[in-house]
């Protein structure tokens, strides 16, 4: 393997599973795992514990990376719509292709597409929840990103699982308050707190909302 790749393994304790995730040392914001994605699949994993809510869902991920969050709901038996744009998707891909083995036992199933925030959405496929993670990180796109929200909200049902770390730079802290003011604004957010999630893969630096329609 190239040495400027390496493989990260991420176990899903309840459906006994292990997702292995070809990430890259140095690249872009895309080329990683981030801390945020590891703590809403761990809740995903933890919250199906009692009760597989995913069985059977259509869900849909925006800013998918690497596809950590959607092929862990996968193996959890949802549909599952990966999205992201043009340059991450060779990395996606490859990805899916290394993990879909696990999926296919639990009738979960992975597609992926090329989607850009603001664009018109996919006609063919009608989300039940909505997955985010790490996505509010340059100033620029959090109109776009905030603009797709509206529009998913607006069928229902919907509703949406996000995280992102809390970056302690000014221009970072100026960029998630702000993009928070404006959730708060559109929709009903709801923090999910700690003792809710993962008790290892969870932490206070990281918001877990839960979003839906006002």
């Amino acid at each position: 393997m190239d040495n400027d790749i390496f493989i990260r393994e991420l176990e899903l304790e309840t459906c006994k599973k292990t997702l292995s995730l070809c990430q890259e040392k140095i690249g872009d914001v895309n080329c990683v795992v981030w801390d945020a994605a590891i703590v809403l699949a761990k809740f995903i994993d933890f919250t199906c514990r009692d009760k597989n809510w995913l069985l059977g869902k259509n869900v849909l991920e925006l800013g998918a990376g690497l596809g950590c969050v959607g092929m862990t709901a996968a193996c959890f038996g949802a549909k599952v719509l990966m999205t992201d744009l043009e340059n991450a998707m060779p990395a996606l891909n490859k990805n899916v292709k290394l993990n879909e083995i696990h999926w296919l036992k639990s009738n979960g199933l992975v597609k992926t597409e090329v989607f850009e925030w603001g664009k018109e959405l996919p006609k063919d496929f009608i989300p039940e929840i909505v997955l985010v993670t790490d996505c509010v990180y340059y100033e620029e796109s959090t109109k776009p990103l905030l603009e797709t929200l509206k529009s998913l909200c607006n069928i229902e049902g919907t509703y949406i699982l996000m995280t992102q770390e809390q970056r302690d730079t000014p221009i970072q802290i100026k960029v998630w308050n702000n993009f928070k003011k404006a959730l708060k604004e559109n929709f009903n957010v709801k923090a999910i707190p700690l003792e809710y999630q993962h008790p290892v893969y969870s932490s206070s630096d990281i918001d877990l909302l839960k979003i839906t329609k006002l």
